[in-house]
């Protein structure tokens, strides 16, 4: 029994250290005592299932009722009255799913508390993860692969080992929503969006110096806030120097790689910001498809940021080091290998026969005569290549910027600028190349020129619209011009052709169909003036049912290409321009060419004149494209910098189109060779190690399914039960999916706590578009059904859409659980029961739980023990009951999962009967119990040292490999050959001067790296070590139940 504590215990403290404790209705392990200003202290952590981890200080003196928790107390056992066999089994169903364990680090735990529809390969991540003493890993997984979901159970595994308890995602501004709604749904974790407007509530409720970082635990900030003050100070204070048990996962990553230059990768800000920011927490996920760029100081300075004890920038990275932190796959890769993602169909739309005086063919012409009559330095290039883009894109765009162009021309260099951002650009643009235009009444005569045809045009359709309304017309409309249940995605690079674009469709779709067509709704527009509710909006309704949302036709600038989740129900893309960044294009396919797309094949098209001459350059670009994705993997990030690097340089020179193509097509580098080899990405060696990495994943996989794997029958009839302590029940409904359920949320049990609102949000699509709008919200959209297990998808058809996949971490789960793990619902049921069974054999099972914990109340590993026994009433005195051997336990451990699904009671003969006989059979089995629980806790022990041991000695390896592999490139360092090359213009020694900046730099970081790492070698090993110890154990009793056969 516990013991109010005494005060010879609260004078002396010290003894209490180790020992759990009940206080405040809580149990609390006492982790160590200190005396501050005179006072006695202690130092708690709860260990309760509701509260884990925990930390209070406080003085025992003036505290009441304060008791000492005494281990060989088993009281709550031997109460009299029975359990029904419902509540016993929801609560021990509930204490068995809250276990967890670091003893075996190979075993997948977070896979079977999450709502997705695995793949084996998307475990690599978590399997490399478990490996580190500290999850520092690059996840580089082509684009469409799931990254989301790969880091998502990686934060929920250290979770549940307790290795993490600070989470912050970084991502870009259009990915925040979709990463808040992926955490929670698929894994039930609730993050805080941190910006401007959560900034301006903390301090309005809590005041202006309250830090928007101290409420909660979990957040998501756009990259742009990483670099300001405004936000990072109070991050920074909140961290300190260093967090431990803290993780900063890096969406897009590549975007804090140095900007390549042409020797020497040099340090942006962003670069610069998250070095700051990601050296204070203890673990790190970055994810990006496209990690090296070509520079192997750029690659080695982002691993640095990644893992500072394994990289250092300036030294260049070997594959052996980068194996264990980095995980890459392709899906051309995975689609050999048997994974069902859909082929990816390149298409041009060549358009033809156009007469010599159109205005794409002759302002093109036109622009080659103004470029030809200037003096041709790098700027004057420059700027022509932007002009050349924009034509390319539309003339309506065309027509803008060189009206902009015009006023640049004229304009005295205090002149005010314009405010728009591709004005400022172009601005500068003329500016700086306004000294090698020649002539500038020539100049001016040349734009005035095309201006005159621009003008004429620009609010017409050209032909790639007649194509695109062929289409549409073929494709998407039937014969009498209604909507058929399609979807189409159009890309462009600027805004002005986006709003000419969504115009001249409307124009003509009215104009084919004489009016007859319905727009409302239909077309719909993504920009990067989009807001981040409205663009969660359009997602949603581009991704609904067809019946359910009117939209049939996205125009999206690039502001969409990075992370959106497109495909539900659309494979078709059609690029109305081509960006001269191949990973732009890249990025825009990968909106519908990714997992989950239910079509076997995704078409993504582009426009080609066959009469402008510079468009061979374009459709050698797309084909390029196209044979690096396939065939070079991250290593084409090079080629592709590489090709944009030409043509944003120089722009498409007409009698040069024919030979720049070939160029393209045959675009080989020796960074990119370099690429290949420090990322290991050989194909052959690539798709082989893919292919073992496969069978080991799978097979660890089923070994974890029989270990902790989670039936969602179970757990919908956990979930029936909590219901029903309040009342509530799910009840059948319409959906698509047959075995859903649905869930009331006007039932009494809800509607009278407010704070079940939130929850069946989360059940509802979307979200409102204000929150000012979320009552209205509410009554307009129904909560979805609930299934407890991924639906049956038929092929070809995309995830139901009126369905939420309910699982062991979802919020609603959670909190209906949650009242079987609380104290109140721990000090009410009681903890014998007995089930009814088919077996002829009278059994009885005793259940402990075994919990280790090691600093800070750390559960390092928790174990569900039973001891089995036949039972009988008769003879007990001469021969108490005898625990079964393996085969027999066995049995009776498969008859009582069939029995907590049965939930049959005996009869209440039956009942006094077995009642009379619980002290005695608790007796017989519990030194049995304890017995076993000693021996799992020796072997428990033994694996959490061998593992802390293991991580170690891998530490102090690889911290020993660093320092030399530092102090060799300290001896041999020196400045690439390349700085004394190409200083014929002062833009290139000036390039040069800042390249051999960074390259000091980069060399002077090294002293104190060498510095830092045999500081680390001394403590870091001894750390992972103690991390490991166990500190504390406890056995706690969980119930006893006996097995009755039907037959008696």
């Amino acid at each position: 029994m516990s013991s109010e504590i005494s005060s010879d215990q609260r004078a002396n403290r010290e003894k209490l250290v180790g020992s759990f404790i009940r206080a405040r209705a809580k149990t609390w392990l006492v982790e160590g005592c200190d005396v501050v200003d005179a006072v006695p202290l202690v130092d708690l952590v709860s260990v309760d299932d509701d509260s884990q981890g925990e930390a209070l200080r406080l003085t025992l003196a003036p505290e009441l009722g304060v008791e000492v928790i005494d281990p060989q107390d088993w009281s709550p056992l031997l109460r009299t009255s029975f359990e029904g066999p419902d509540r016993l089994g929801a609560f021990l169903r509930a204490t068995e799913w809250r276990t967890a364990s670091a003893a075996d680090r190979k075993l997948f735990q977070a896979p079977f508390r999450a709502g997705i529809r695995l793949d084996a390969y998307q475990l690599l991540p978590l399997a490399k993860a478990l490996e580190l003493p500290r999850v520092n890993l690059l996840i580089a997984d082509d684009v469409g692969l799931g990254k989301t979901v790969e880091a998502g159970l990686i934060v929920r595994e250290l979770l549940l080992r307790r290795r993490i308890d600070f989470v912050v995602v970084a991502a870009p501004a259009s990915m925040l929503l979709q990463w808040q709604d992926e955490l929670a749904q698929k894994f039930g974790l609730d993050f805080t969006i941190v910006d401007r407007e959560h900034l301006l509530e903390t301090r309005r409720t809590r005041g202006f110096s309250a830090n928007p970082w101290s409420i909660g635990s979990r957040f998501i900030v756009s990259h742009s806030v990483l670099s300001d003050e405004t936000y990072m100070g109070g991050l920074r204070d909140l961290l300190g120097e260093f967090r431990g048990r803290s993780m900063f996962i890096l969406d897009e990553a590549h975007h804090a790689a140095p900007s390549a230059g042409a020797a020497w990768a040099i340090e942006s800000q962003t670069t610069r910001a998250v070095r700051e920011v990601a050296r204070r927490f203890e673990h790190r996920l970055f994810l990006s498809a496209t990690p090296h760029n070509g520079h192997s100081n750029s690659f080695a300075t982002l691993l640095e940021i990644l893992d500072p004890q394994r990289f250092h920038r300036g030294i260049a990275v070997e594959p052996e080091d980068l194996a264990p932190v980095m995980v890459r796959r392709l899906k051309d890769d995975l689609r050999r290998l048997g994974q069902p993602f859909p082929e990816r169909r390149i298409e041009p739309i060549r358009v033809a026969d156009l007469p010599p005086d159109a205005p794409e063919l002759q302002l093109a012409a036109m622009l080659e005569a103004y470029r030809a009559s200037a003096e041709g330095g790098s700027r004057a290039r420059f700027l022509f290549a932007n002009l050349q883009q924009r034509l390319f894109s539309s003339i309506a765009a065309f027509d803008r910027t060189l009206a902009t162009h015009r006023r640049t021309l004229l304009r005295q260099a205090d002149s005010v600028r314009e405010v728009t951002e591709d004005d400022d650009f172009l601005g500068s643009a003329t500016e700086g190349a306004r000294a090698e235009l020649g002539d500038g009444e020539a100049a001016i005569a040349h734009v005035d020129r095309m201006l005159a045809v621009t003008r004429a045009v620009r609010d017409r359709p050209d032909a790639r619209v007649a194509k695109l309304l062929d289409w549409i017309e073929a494709e998407m409309l039937d014969s009498k011009h209604r909507w058929r249940d399609r979807r189409l995605i159009l890309f462009t690079e600027w805004d002005d052709t986006r709003r000419w674009l969504v115009e001249r469709l409307k124009e003509g779709l009215l104009q084919r169909s004489r009016d007859a067509v319905d727009l409302d709704g239909r077309i719909l527009v993504f920009t990067g003036q989009t807001s981040l509710e409205e663009r969660d909006r359009i997602k949603h309704a581009f991704n609904a049912p067809f019946a359910q949302a009117p939209v049939r036709i996205l125009v999206c600038t690039d502001a969409a290409r990075e992370g959106l989740n497109l495909q539900a129900r659309c494979h078709d893309l059609i690029h109305v321009d081509l960006p001269w960044n191949p990973s732009r294009l890249e990025q825009r396919n990968g909106r519908i060419d990714r997992k989950l797309q239910p079509a076997k094949t995704v078409s993504c098209r582009y426009f080609v004149y066959d009469q402008r001459e510079e468009d061979r350059v374009l459709d050698a670009l797309v084909r390029k494209t196209e044979t690096i994705r396939r065939e070079l993997g991250a290593s084409g990030e090079v080629l592709r910098l590489r090709i944009e690097g030409r043509l944003t340089r120089d722009g498409i020179r007409r009698g040069e189109a024919a030979r720049l193509a070939r160029e393209i097509e045959g675009e080989t580098s020796r960074r990119a060779a370099l690429a290949e080899r420090e990322l290991g990405e050989e194909r052959e060696r690539r798709i082989a190690r893919l292919k073992d990495e496969q069978e080991r994943l799978q097979r660890a996989l089923e070994h974890a399914r029989r270990r902790v794997g989670v039936e969602g029958d179970d757990v919908r009839r956990v979930v029936e039960i909590a219901l029903a302590e309040d009342g509530a029940g799910l009840r059948p409904g319409d959906f698509s999916v047959a075995e859903a359920v649905g869930l009331d949320p006007e039932h009494p049990a809800f509607a009278k706590d407010t704070s079940w609102a939130a929850l069946f949000d989360e059940l509802r699509p979307g979200r409102p578009a204000r929150p000012k709008d979320r009552g209205r919200w509410r009554r307009e959209t129904p909560v979805r059904g609930l299934v407890f297990a991924p639906p049956h998808i038929p092929e070809g058809k995309p995830e139901p859409h009126d369905v939420v996949q309910l699982h062991l971490e979802h919020r609603l789960v959670r909190r209906l659980i949650a009242r079987f793990d609380s104290q109140g619902f721990r000090a009410s049921v009681g903890r014998v029961t007995a089930m009814v069974t088919t077996d002829p054999r009278m059994r009885v099972v005793l259940i402990g739980r075994l919990s280790l914990f090691g600093p800070g109340a750390r559960r390092l590993h928790e174990e569900i023990i039973p001891v089995t026994a036949q039972w009988r009433d008769t003879g007990r005195d001469a021969a108490p009951l005898t625990p079964y051997a393996e085969i027999g336990e066995a049995t009776t451990i498969a008859e009582l999962d069939a029995a907590l699904r049965k939930e049959l009671s005996p009869g209440a003969g039956v009942l006094a009967r077995l009642g009379a006989s619980v002290e005695a059979d608790i007796a017989d089995l519990r030194p049995h119990l304890e017995s076993r629980a000693t021996a799992a806790e020796a072997a428990a022990v033994a694996d959490l040292a061998e593992n802390g041991e293991r991580e170690a000695a891998a530490l102090a390896g690889l911290l020993r490999r660093q320092i030399e592999k530092v102090r060799e490139a300290m001896h041999g360092a020196e400045a690439p050959a390349q700085f004394e090359l190409d200083l014929a213009s002062e833009e290139g020694r000036q390039q040069r001067e800042r390249e051999l900046r960074q390259f000091e730099a980069d060399r002077r970081s090294w002293d104190d790296k060498l510095l830092r790492l045999q500081a680390d070698l001394e403590a870091e090993p001894r750390t992972v070590r103690e991390g490991y110890e166990v500190r504390a154990r406890r056995l706690e009793p969980i119930g006893l139940i006996y097995l009755w056969p039907a037959t008696n």
